[in-house]
């Protein structure tokens, strides 16, 4: 039976969780671009954490299955949890890929690009934060929403120049077909929080 109270908030409460979630594997994924040694335990702990990721939207799925009014539409809280949920595979992904191609020796752009990804994990832990008060938070949500459109923009230069330079001619044809692959998958994850951004900011203009 549908539960029927216009409260819940526990649900922007999940939605946090996630994106702490997203901040920390950011953080794991940062690591392993700058230190192939230890991938075997981010790789596990990136993996845990998927796993944590997968349990919060499950939750957050089946709350909406029970519960008749939520603070905002079921399919905004749907669209939002799903999204950020991708994110987080993406940077699973970009781990996976580095042990599976027997990365031995990393490249700087990977390094680069993971610094911008941690910065936009910042601001999405912020950004959903501010969900549960939009009204109050509408130009800040924006704001932010916008900045994160420019990190992802940052994202792509660093991204086509590496993969210009791995097509100069010069490095070896595995290099370039592993590289691709890995940074293309960075690529994608960037392109999802970009993707999240322009939910919240629909979201936003929805409700305020």
């Amino acid at each position: 039976m549908f539960n029927i109270s216009n409260k819940h908030e526990e649900f922007f409460d999940y939605l946090m969780e996630n994106a702490e979630n997203f901040h920390r594997g950011a953080l794991i994924a940062q690591e392993a671009m700058t230190d192939i040694d230890k991938l075997p335990q981010h790789l596990d702990d990136i993996v845990q954490l998927e796993h944590k990721s997968d349990e919060v939207n499950q939750n957050i799925i089946h709350q909406l299955s029970v519960i008749f009014i939520t603070p905002i539409d079921r399919e905004d809280f749907y669209r939002l949890t799903c999204h950020l949920e991708e994110c987080i595979d993406c940077l699973q992904g970009a781990l996976m890929r580095l042990n599976m191609y027997h990365i031995e020796h990393l490249i700087p752009s990977a390094g680069r690009i993971m610094e911008q990804i941690v910065t936009m994990a910042d601001e999405l832990k912020v950004l959903f934060s501010l969900l549960k008060n939009i009204d109050r938070n509408e130009a800040e949500l924006m704001a932010r929403a916008d900045h994160l459109s420019k990190l992802e923009s940052e994202v792509d230069q660093i991204y086509r120049k590496e993969i210009s330079d791995l097509f100069d001619g010069k490095k070896d044809l595995f290099d370039v077909v592993r590289w691709k692959d890995i940074l293309a998958t960075l690529e994608d994850t960037s392109d999802k929080v970009e993707e999240l951004a322009n939910i919240i900011k629909e979201v936003t203009m929805k409700y305020a």
